[in-house]
């Protein structure tokens, strides 16, 4: 009954911020799920009306920070590849497969469960799946991913940072 009369108003009130219909949807949908699955109680239909909108004001706004980040970490690895140098011939002087070696080598060069947790990130494991993959808390998969980010910022050249933090989105 809250879905019939209260979805098709949510998913406008979302789309007029993210822009997107699809994505509006789906932001409602998630906010009519975490209602069902908390079943909070309500005093009254008004406090039930303005938690569901304040969810979804909230669940947009998140989509929104979430998707700047995303496109201004995909705009740091273009201008990185654009900008890189040429020779006098006008050869690149680091082509991708260098960047992507680079790398390899980078990680190589961790301690082991470092490598293996950034190996494990790069296939776009959250730290919950990989904390439980390699017995350890998601705090300190933080802590490992933290200390291995500050030795390859050392190790390795802007370009191939940037994009192994593209990798790990």
């Amino acid at each position: 009954m809250l879905y019939k009369h209260f979805y098709k108003a949510l998913v406008l009130f979302s789309a007029r911020m993210v822009g997107e219909l699809k994505v509006a949807e789906e932001i409602v949908q998630d906010t009519f799920v975490n209602v069902w699955q908390k079943r909070n109680t309500f005093q009254s239909q008004g406090t039930l009306k303005a938690y569901l909108y304040n969810s979804v004001r909230n669940g947009s706004i998140s989509h929104l920070r979430h998707a700047k980040v995303e496109r201004s970490r995909i705009e740091a690895v273009e201008q990185a590849f654009s900008e890189m140098k040429t020779d006098e011939d006008g050869e690149l002087v680091l082509h991708r497969e260098e960047i992507y070696r680079q790398l390899l080598l980078a990680i190589d060069a961790l301690p082991a469960r470092q490598r293996e947790l950034f190996l494990l990130s790069v296939q776009g494991k959250t730290s919950a799946e990989i904390a439980a993959e390699l017995g350890i808390t998601p705090e300190s998969v933080k802590k490992q991913r933290q200390r291995g980010l500050a030795r390859l910022r050392e190790l390795l050249p802007p370009e191939a940072f940037l994009l192994l933090l593209f990798l790990m989105k």
